[in-house]
């Protein structure tokens, strides 16, 4: 019988054999593809990168990028289901409306002017201004993400629970849930590990 030795695939040629369409995994119907995986992962190193300035990567901490994206695909898949199941979408309205009550440090200090006074009424203009739709859909976006996970948290948790409790019980919610999901992973194929 033939021995083989199994060699180690570089990343890049790993990308060349695979189309961004491709498979990585199937999670409760949902496919996450070779783009979306390689997306979350270089997110992941590009936080590690800058982080301890050096750009040299290591099986170890690979090994751990490669386990973070997988976490976090397979929790966003899971997260997005169970706020779609407990209708805890938000519209556009309900988040600009939290936005122009709640606003961010960085939103709050363009409706401030140079004695310190915020306009809210000036920032409620410019989130309903139509041009300024592009700016305000990807604000809305980028906060419809955290809005409705915070409500999924505190509609999982006891009634009244404080916000480290309510972390707490969705941390233990959500390892239940991933270890009773339908997982179809197909990562060794493609050279992640």
């Amino acid at each position: 019988k033939k021995q083989y030795k199994l060699e180690e695939v570089p990343l890049k040629q790993a990308e060349a054999r695979h189309k961004p369409g491709d498979t990585v995994a199937v999670v409760n119907g949902v496919l996450i593809t070779f783009a979306d995986f390689n997306s979350i992962m270089a997110g992941y190193l590009k936080s590690i990168v800058t982080r301890t300035k050096n750009n040299v990567v290591n099986d170890t901490l690979y090994t751990e990028v490669v386990d973070s994206a997988w976490d976090r695909a397979v929790s966003d898949i899971i997260i997005e289901q169970e706020i779609t199941k407990r209708k805890l979408r938000m519209s556009t309205g309900e988040i600009k409306e939290w936005l122009a009550t709640n606003p961010p440090d960085f939103l709050r200090q363009q409706f401030t002017d140079s004695l310190g006074k915020f306009h809210e009424d000036a920032m409620r203009a410019a989130l309903n201004d139509p041009r300024n739709d592009t700016v305000v859909e990807v604000l809305v976006e980028g906060s419809r993400i955290s809005l409705e996970t915070q409500r999924l948290v505190f509609s999982i948790a006891k009634k009244g629970a404080s916000p480290t409790a309510a972390a707490n019980e969705f941390e233990s919610w959500l390892k239940k849930a991933k270890h009773s999901a339908t997982i179809d992973d197909r990562r060794t194929r493609f050279g992640f590990y």
